[in-house]
């Protein structure tokens, strides 16, 4: 899951936007400077993509989308990062590099940044929330067990925001709807600003042989209520 980037302003922009309001993603754009490589060539196109950390044999990875493991050739990058975390990253392809056999390329990562994880609640009831518009972009999905939001909201900055998702029982077959519930703290008013949010939905779901139907409901800025709706998989 990427999209190579334009020019270096537009990525500006969107990297300043997309972090302005979350809590736990301090980002550090840049290259582990101390890393020195004989690998190569290098793509020259830097890319932007969502992917999970993954470990196996004692190496470190990440899960760029279900068919593309990526091995990291600068691998103090994502040596801190637990397996499992969801990061949003910026990386250049390795054109000709030895990888471990289940990897399928090699990646010079540029800057990674854990996304923040949302709790999914198991009550019955849940409460009244504030609207939240849902980006329905590249990186709103449902991947590698994880539903990822990107989201926008007005706000001054006054208070963290919180997100809960919540099970919502379904007598259909082979669907299951989450809602969305947003929690402002009396922040509701000012400039939009947007950020990135996970919730590891795949520990809440039975594994799955075939695709089933995920069906994400909130409430939007226009006090509406939306839904999207995705296909899912259990990871393999």
């Amino acid at each position: 899951m990427e999209r190579n980037i334009l020019h270096f302003l537009s990525v500006l922009s969107v990297l300043l936007s997309l972090f302005s309001c979350s809590k736990a993603m301090d980002i550090d754009p840049k290259a582990d400077s101390s890393y020195t490589s004989s690998e190569g060539p290098f793509d020259d196109r830097a890319s932007l993509a969502i992917g999970t950390v993954r470990e196996q044999a004692g190496v470190r990875y990440i899960q760029l989308d279900p068919k593309s493991a990526a091995y990291v050739i600068n691998p103090s990058e994502i040596q801190v990062i637990p397996s499992g975390t969801r990061v949003f990253l910026e990386y250049r392809r390795v054109l000709s590099s030895e990888t471990p056999a289940f990897c399928t390329e090699a990646i010079l990562v540029e800057w990674t940044s854990p996304l923040d994880v949302g709790e999914i609640r198991y009550e019955l009831n849940y409460p009244e929330n504030d609207p939240v518009s849902v980006i329905a972009d590249w990186i709103t999905s449902v991947e590698d067990g994880f539903l990822t939001i990107h989201y926008c909201f007005p706000s001054k900055g006054k208070a963290s925001h919180d997100f809960s998702l919540y099970p919502l029982v379904t007598c259909i077959a082979n669907e299951v709807e989450f809602r969305l519930v947003h929690e402002a703290h009396g922040d509701t008013e000012g400039t939009t600003t947007d950020g990135i949010i996970c919730f590891p939905i795949g520990n809440y779901l039975s594994d799955t042989e075939d695709t089933i139907t995920i069906q994400l409901t909130y409430i939007d800025l226009d006090r509406t209520r939306k839904t999207l709706t995705f296909d899912y998989r259990s990871p393999k």
